[in-house]
């Protein structure tokens, strides 16, 4: 487990690469997992928990199914599984460090300054899609910037469309 949770963040720190996950279903069910339960516990802090299981389905759904599409486009298919681990599994050391800022956040009295943990929550964010960026680069074997361009994408469609969900979004 120390050595998946190591692998996890040499991705996040852009020293390893999706190619260094096993490929493994098992693999790809437990980062799904983990991406699934750390997202749920921080959404449940500012969203009820029917709406955060929506959307984090939707989201999943969503990175899934683009990711599978754009692999099998660039006749990569085959990388799925471990790019996919790659994604929901650095996702979910992303969504543990954002619980407490998140949690900062949210408990803080009206009135009171939340700018240092709202900069550390966009700081987070960049770093996360940046990750993003790295791992897609790599999979379809593209330019930095190309990788960039899909990550940005994908995460403006993903808060677009899971921010439809809820009585927020209605």
């Amino acid at each position: 487990m120390q050595a998946l949770f190591n692998l996890f963040l040499d991705i996040c720190l852009f020293r390893k690469g999706p190619q260094h996950i096993p490929i493994s279903v098992t693999l790809l069910k437990v980062c799904i997992l983990a991406y699934g339960l750390s997202s749920l516990l921080v959404l449940v802090l500012s969203t009820p928990a029917s709406v955060a299981i929506l959307q984090i389905l939707l989201d999943l759904l969503l990175l899934s199914g683009l990711l599978y599409l754009a692999l099998t486009l660039y006749q990569y298919p085959q990388r799925f599984e471990q790019t996919l681990s790659a994604l929901t599994g650095t996702g979910a050391l992303m969504g543990l460090l954002a619980l407490p800022l998140i949690s900062w956040i949210v408990q803080q009295q009206p009135g009171n300054d939340t700018q240092l943990p709202s900069i550390l929550l966009l700081v987070l964010m960049v770093w996360s899609i940046a990750i993003m960026a790295h791992i897609l680069r790599q999979a379809f074997e593209t330019s930095v910037w190309i990788g960039a361009l899909y990550a940005l994408g994908y995460t403006f469609l993903s808060w677009t469309l899971t921010g439809w969900i809820g009585p927020e979004g209605s």
